[in-house]
């Protein structure tokens, strides 16, 4: 069956993402931006029937069975909201929202409304990922009890860019830092007390955030900057050994497992390379088996490590959007 999308917001990642969806089987009918001419040159390059302006006109099209929503951070509540008043299933752009209140809105509609809704964490479906968990379950290093990651990269520093801005939602821990909280929250549990430091732009935005968290099951140190090249590395250690993460982490090409009192192991991972199919992949499966929540992209995962960054940014006293109230 092939699967009609519609796509909100026409910047890098969306584009990649016509293109997983395509190699997936599935079709993009219509694509909409805030800007009228954006939408009309994206909807041009990539062979798309419908350009639509604003967002929501898109899903007045009846051709349009799922959205992909690629907006400003700030929007993604508001434009989930208006794919479940339609009655049409979304995957939502990470982070999912500005903050834990706003998603847990999302999800309560989308329950409501017995609609499938999840967050784009590709991390999760990466074939890196599940090999480490297969990995871990087997013991080869003990239970996991440190992860230690840094997702370092140096971002237009542009004060007009969406990262530089309040308003849009901008910083590094929304935009980089969600992959080292998630990472140590699926290996460790929740976390349940977290101490952070770092540097604020004069927008109020998180330049950089270094993170000391106590999880359920041990213990993470994390940190992301979008000033700095440090690296998009992790590593989790457990009494016998510890395995490495190739950069970048959050699509891995290998693994290193190092046990003690045995060789090195190197693990190359095939299909690493098939990027934000494997998004596309879990929703069409979720889809076809009339879910409304992935069992790989839960809402309660979504929600704690939205809780996590929440804590990190009001330790830090980064400046939040004032979120836009939904219209019934």
């Amino acid at each position: 069956m092939t699967r009609r999308w519609g796509i909100m917001g026409t910047g890098i990642i969306a584009s990649a993402f016509v293109d997983a969806i395509r190699a997936e089987g599935g079709s993009v009918v219509a694509v909409s931006s805030a800007t009228p001419g954006r939408a009309h040159r994206f909807a041009a390059d990539h062979g798309i029937a419908v350009a639509a302006s604003p967002h929501a006109d898109l899903l007045r099209h009846d051709d349009v069975e799922v959205v992909y929503i690629a907006t400003t951070n700030e929007r993604h509540h508001l434009d989930a909201h208006a794919c479940i008043a339609a009655g049409v299933p979304a995957l939502v752009e990470k982070p999912f929202a500005v903050h834990a209140a706003a998603a847990r809105a999302v999800f309560a509609a989308a329950r409501t409304a017995g609609l499938f809704v999840a967050e784009a964490m590709w991390t999760r479906l990466q074939p890196a990922t599940l090999r480490l968990h297969d990995e871990l379950g087997s013991g080869v290093i003990g239970a996991p009890t440190a992860v230690q990651a840094s997702f370092g990269v140096v971002l237009n520093s542009d004060p007009s860019r969406r990262w530089r801005s309040a308003a849009l939602g901008g910083g590094a821990l929304l935009d980089l830092g969600v992959y080292p909280a998630t990472l140590a929250h699926d290996l460790l549990g929740p976390a349940h007390r977290v101490q952070a430091t770092g540097q604020l732009a004069d927008t109020g935005v998180d330049l950089t955030a270094a993170v000391v968290a106590e999880h359920e099951r041990g213990s993470a140190t994390w940190r992301c900057s979008m000033i700095d090249a440090s690296g998009v590395w992790a590593t989790v250690a457990g009494v016998d050994g510890h395995i490495w993460l190739a950069e970048p982490f959050h699509h891995a090409p290998s693994l290193t497992i190092h046990q003690r009192d045995r060789p090195v192991r190197q693990v190359p991972i095939d299909g690493h390379e098939l990027g934000y199919r494997y998004e596309v992949r879990e929703v069409h499966r979720c889809l076809d088996a009339g879910l409304v929540e992935s069992p790989c992209l839960t809402h309660a995962d979504t929600l704690a490590v939205l809780e996590v960054l929440d804590e990190i940014g009001a330790q830090l006293g980064v400046l939040r959007p004032t979120l836009a109230p939904v219209r019934p």
